[in-house]
């Protein structure tokens, strides 16, 4: 698997996990706070393994944007904004 199809690969996979996580939030299975726990945890086991970094912050309209980047470079391989108010998590790939 060639590098840029395997940056799509993590970030697809990557993504996915958070949207589920994301989704107990939105349903209310989970409080902020084992949100942040268990995104803590997804780095932890997953993201770090592929040599990616997960960050996260809060944009002014309310949603939680993650930019998820290789550790080695820095780059930034994809941004993901989760809305609270929807359960909508979208993707924009940075990386190819």
């Amino acid at each position: 698997m060639s590098a840029p199809d395997q940056a799509d690969s993590v970030c697809e996979e990557i993504s996915g996990e958070l949207r589920e996580i994301s989704g107990w939030l939105a349903a209310g299975k989970l409080d902020p706070e084992q949100f942040r726990l268990a995104v803590l945890a997804l780095e932890s086991t997953k993201v770090m393994r592929f040599g990616m970094k997960l960050t996260g912050s809060q944009t002014p309209d309310g949603l939680t944007r993650f930019s998820l980047k290789f550790a080695d470079t820095g780059e930034q391989c994809a941004m993901l904004d989760f809305n609270p108010a929807t359960g909508e998590l979208s993707r924009q790939q940075l990386c190819s």
